[in-house]
Order: structure tokens, then sequence, then C-alpha cells
């Protein structure tokens, strides 16, 4: 007879890319082999990468890394326009970037580094901003956090300078300054 079998109530064993489960049965264990599903998805996406790779749409495995995921993302965006929640593409970026920061900022409050979501919205800038000065160091533009925050500090100026020069508001840099 084969037992029904859940596997929140029964012990495993994993073996490569398949489980055993051992249901109890009258004193005798009977064995059942399940695929994981999580192997095969893991064996889903390498085929799928080394198709992309096969078609030549990207060199190697990590750039066809990259356009699964682009591709992945272009569906999350035309999924949104066709359910209506976006009248175009741009609005369902928009929309994704809202709930991901969003679905950010919730996780920090519920994780209880933030008690509050403007308290989260701090943390997170605070760490968005550590990180960029991290950055201006890996790149080798700064050899401190310090030097950094200077460099990204007259950065800041000089975009902000020019962004007046553009916009017509200072005819020069000297003169938005």
């Amino acid at each position: 007879e084969t037992a029904i079998l859940f596997a929140r109530d029964t012990p495993r064993l994993a073996l490569g890319a398949a489980l055993l489960f051992a249901a109890p049965r009258r004193s005798v264990v009977t064995l059942q082999q399940r695929r994981d599903p999580r192997a095969d998805g893991q064996l889903g996406l390498a085929a799928a990468l080394q198709n992309i790779v096969e078609r030549g749409e990207a060199a190697t495995l990590d750039e066809a890394q990259t356009v699964l995921s682009q591709r992945g993302h272009a569906a999350s965006l035309q999924k949104l326009v066709d359910s209506g929640e976006a009248a175009t593409l741009d609005e369902a970026s928009k929309l994704a970037g809202q709930r991901a920061r969003a679905a950010s900022l919730q996780k920090l409050v519920d994780s209880g580094e933030a008690a509050t979501l403007e308290e989260a919205q701090q943390v997170l800038s605070r760490s968005g901003h550590q990180a960029a000065l991290q950055g201006v160091v890996e790149r080798g533009d700064a050899a401190t956090l310090e030097e950094a925050q200077v460099l990204h500090s007259q950065r800041g100026r000089a975009a902000a300078l020019q962004k007046l020069v553009d916009s017509g508001d200072a005819a020069t840099l000297e003169e938005a300054s």
C-alpha cells in the first residue's frame, strides 16, 4: 500500500536532486522517492542560461543571467500594464520601484532594525550613503571614508551648480556659485 505523505510530518533524507521520504506504516518503513523542487528549479535555470548562450544572445553564463534578469523585469512590468495597475511601462517601473522601497522599509521595521517606517527611511538612507562612500573608496577615488565624504560633497555641489546652468538659472558655473 502507498501512504499519503506530508513533507511537514515526514523525516527526509536528501540524496542529490531527490529526497527520500520515510513513511512509518505499521512497523514497516516505506520509502518513496520525490524530486526536490529546488533542484529542479536550479536545473531549469542552468538550462535556460545555457540556451541563451547557445543562441548567441550572451557570450557567458554571467551575461546570460543578466539577459534573463532583464527579461524577467520587463515581464513583471508588462504584467502591471496588462493588469491595468499601470498605464505605461514607465508608470509600471515607478510603481514597481515604490513597492520595492515600501517592502524594504517594512522589512526593516519587521526585523526590529527600525521602530517606524520613518525611522526605517533614515536607516535605509544612512546605509545607502555609507555604501556610496565605500564605493568611492573601492574604486580608488579616495583612500578613506573621510576622504570619500569630502569628494562626495564636492561632486554633489558641482552637480547642483551644473543643474543651475543647465536649467538656465545661471549662465556659467561661476555665476551659479
